[in-house]
């Protein structure tokens, strides 16, 4: 009894509907997964989720710091998930796949007429000389493999469609196992940069269990941004990986999905600044002239937008410059809020100052995880062998029958009859159906032929 529940236990968890409620709750967590803002501080989710005001009634933060739903992809529970849906892949592709893909190899023969009208598709034809041999080649012409003894003949193909299956759950396995290790095996960084900086990876905002931040130096070479119709078309940063010795590794100008990568480390852009402007005031005393350089800092008119305004004091005048987006050209404008004129860089302001340069930041965002590759892998498999999964797997039977008759006392003649003739697939159905109907066409137009040769 207890075997019994113990095989039926399997079956279950073997199964289709098993595999498919698992992936259900996956799907189900990773859609909370992306709702939800993860790795967040508590005072985000009680400034958002406040216990007055709960989201469908029943999110709160109490709810999402109970249940992990702030990092959910490192739950116990979602990776009890996978760990269920691996068991069942694994089950399933052991129990069920493998029998099934071993069963498909080999042949049996249909001996019995009824064993035909079972088929979906099953002809019976009064049986000439030659008959079975041409049946034979035609076989042989659509691809089947075959295997003969006696009047008995079966003969399959598309066994790939039969295979495939199993490595669809490879892959699926495959994928799996890569965004586990990933979960312990990964980092992502945010830097905001001047150029010119040499830098190290120091403002993690994602890190894994297991994972150390490399040291790896890394300089900003210059960063620029591309106008089209006078609206950002692209940004670009000009990096350079450096040794231990300052000696340059690797070059590479970024844009917006065209990162650089070196050593399974992505740098991506994401996001710029500007930090200020450096300007020049001329100073003229008794003795010479003095040529003094300083910068001013930035300050955003608003979040949303491109735009920048700072100040530039002296002791004559006070000067406001605006500055939209990263470009050559600025407002000035007196201390009393009162327009005086565009500007270009290297114009002079006033009679004692100009504007030499623009400063730029650039934000990258660096991402490290060396187990990217296994998922990937395991993608490409799986459309592959989805894709190879829908082939049919098609079987033919042939059934010649036979009987002897006396004729005499000493000898014996054998009197055939009619042979059948019988196909079977698991899908592509109409295809077989064509297939079949121009295969018995052929046997009939075969026939017609003999009989004639026979008649004359």
């Amino acid at each position: 009894m207890k075997l019994f529940s113990l095989q039926k236990s399997l079956k279950i968890l073997t199964g289709v509907k098993f595999a498919i409620f698992i992936l259900t709750l996956i799907a189900l967590a990773s859609s909370l997964g992306s709702f939800l803002e993860q790795e967040e501080s508590l005072d985000f989710y009680k400034e958002n989720y406040p216990l007055e005001k709960p989201i469908f009634g029943f999110i709160t933060w109490k709810i999402i710091i109970l249940l992990g739903l702030d990092h959910v992809y490192k739950t116990w529970w979602f990776f009890f998930l996978l760990f269920f849906l691996v068991f069942s892949l694994i089950s399933c592709t052991l129990t069920r796949q493998f029998p099934l893909f071993s069963n498909s190899k080999d042949y049996f023969f249909r001996q019995k007429k009824q064993s035909f009208l079972d088929l979906p598709f099953s002809i019976q034809i009064k049986n000439i000389s030659y008959l079975k041999e041409n049946i034979l080649c035609k076989l042989q012409d659509l691809n089947f493999y075959i295997y003969q003894n006696g009047n008995f003949i079966y003969g399959y193909k598309g066994l790939i469609g039969r295979i495939s299956p199993i490595f669809v759950h490879f892959s699926l396995i495959l994928i799996l196992f890569g965004s586990f290790l990933s979960a312990f095996n990964n980092f992502k960084a945010q830097e905001i940069l001047p150029k010119g900086e040499i830098f190290h990876i120091q403002n993690p905002i994602q890190i894994g269990w297991f994972t150390s931040i490399p040291t790896l130096t890394t300089r900003v070479n210059d960063f620029w941004v591309e106008y089209e119709n006078n609206r950002i078309h692209q940004f670009y940063t000009n990096l350079s990986i450096l040794d231990n010795f300052g000696n340059e590794i690797k070059e590479q100008t970024i844009s917006v999905n065209n990162p650089l990568r070196f050593e399974n480390i992505d740098f991506y852009q994401s996001d710029w600044n500007l930090l200020g402007i450096r300007f020049q005031e001329l100073k003229k005393t008794k003795l010479n002239e003095q040529n003094i350089i300083y910068e001013a800092p930035f300050f955003a008119l608003e979040k949303t937008s491109k735009s920048w305004i700072t100040w530039i004091l002296n002791s004559e005048k006070n000067f406001t410059l605006v500055f939209d987006q990263l470009q050559n050209t600025f407002l000035v404008y007196d201390q009393f809020g009162n327009f005086l004129n565009f500007q270009n860089i290297g114009d002079l302001i006033n009679s004692n100052f100009f504007v030499i340069d623009i400063l730029p930041s650039t934000g990258l965002q660096i991402k490290y995880d060396p187990n990217i590759s296994i998922i990937y892998l395991g993608f490409g498999l799986l459309m592959i062998t989805s894709s190879l999964s829908y082939l049919p797997y098609t079987q033919m039977w042939v059934f010649t029958e036979s009987s002897f008759q006396n004729i005499g006392k000493k000898s014996q003649q054998e009197k055939r009859k009619n042979c059948w003739v019988g196909g079977l697939t698991n899908r592509g159905k109409i295809n077989l159906e064509i297939e079949f109907e121009n295969l018995i066409r052929d046997i009939e137009r075969t026939i017609s032929k003999l009989n004639f040769f026979y008649e004359n």
